[in-house]
């Protein structure tokens, strides 16, 4: 989890793109100052589940977390839904380097920030992130909103490519 980062050893964050689940919307950079700054920001917005769908439920997490087995969605009882919808976990995916572990940032690491109960509430898949994970080489079906974003120790170098700002939603959106 992004908590798992010490925020006294990031120098700098420069932008956070929101990877929206719905295709229609674009890529959205988001400048944050700071890791405290960003992990606010991504656990504020992961926390609304605004997506979520009782119909949706992964009904095997659903299963893994309640020990309760239900046969449909529909017969999952409302209490326990919105006890499922208000968990809140942001988890974090080192994307670049390659071979990284999720509590390894190194001195300049492409980082995925994700939804981990996303399979519980019924958020829907998000195609893009997704593709990055595979493109990484550690795919998984993420789901609902996310975010990419760059940890890197210290100012970058003049002219270094940052992931985000203008060039995001270019480089994010799908090609027909």
């Amino acid at each position: 989890p992004l908590s798992s980062y010490s925020c006294a050893h990031v120098a700098e964050m420069v932008v956070w793109t929101l990877l929206p689940c719905d295709k229609s919307s674009p890529p959205q950079p988001r400048e944050v100052a700071s890791l405290g700054e960003a992990r606010a920001a991504v656990d504020e917005h992961l926390g609304a589940s605004k997506f979520a769908s009782k119909e949706r439920c992964d009904l095997a997490a659903v299963e893994a977390h309640t020990g309760t087995s239900y046969a449909q969605a529909l017969t999952v009882p409302d209490d326990v839904y919105a006890a499922l919808k208000a968990l809140n976990g942001a988890a974090a995916l080192v994307l670049l380097p390659p071979n990284s572990t999720g509590l390894v940032v190194g001195s300049d690491s492409v980082v995925l920030m994700y939804d981990q109960h996303g399979g519980l509430k019924g958020l829907p898949p998000n195609e893009r992130a997704s593709l990055l994970t595979q493109a990484a080489g550690q795919p998984r079906a993420v789901r609902g909103d996310c975010f990419v974003g760059r940890l890197a120790y210290g100012a970058p170098a003049a002219g270094q490519l940052r992931l985000g700002g203008e060039a995001a939603p270019q480089l994010l959106t799908e090609r027909g």
